[in-house]
């Protein structure tokens, strides 16, 4: 699947904040985090769904971020509940290593969004066998 599939099927609650040019990359999978550094446990191809818990100062995004597209994330979904917004930091930090920023805002849950994304894969592969 890709990216734009998150905007395209008007699923409520989710909104792309920056990398619209960046739509068309290829999602393999999902994962959800709140650690500091989750690149050991990426493969490559994630949409990285995030409650932004890790993030205890403005620095804290661009060292994350980093991480992120160095483990050949998607994209990044952050959700909203806990924190109240998407800092600005995030958001620059996404735009300046051209990652995909999508906000999640409480009416869509993150196991809502995990079985979206799991079944469009798992159809994409199913229809390629």
């Amino acid at each position: 699947m890709r990216l734009r599939a998150l905007l395209d099927a008007g699923l409520p609650g989710i909104r792309l904040l920056t990398g619209e040019d960046e739509l068309d990359r290829a999602v393999r999978g999902v994962m959800t985090t709140d650690l500091n550094d989750p690149s050991r446990y990426l493969s490559g191809g994630e949409l990285v769904l995030t409650g932004m818990l890790w993030r205890a100062a403005p620095d804290d995004s661009e060292h994350f971020v980093r991480l992120l597209i160095g483990a050949g994330a998607a994209g990044l979904a952050a959700g909203i509940t806990e924190v109240g917004s998407v800092p600005d930091d995030l958001v620059e930090a996404c735009e300046r290593h051209r990652l995909p920023l999508f906000r999640v805002d409480e009416e869509l849950s993150f196991a809502r969004l995990t079985e979206f994304v799991v079944r469009r894969v798992s159809t994409e592969r199913a229809s390629d066998l």
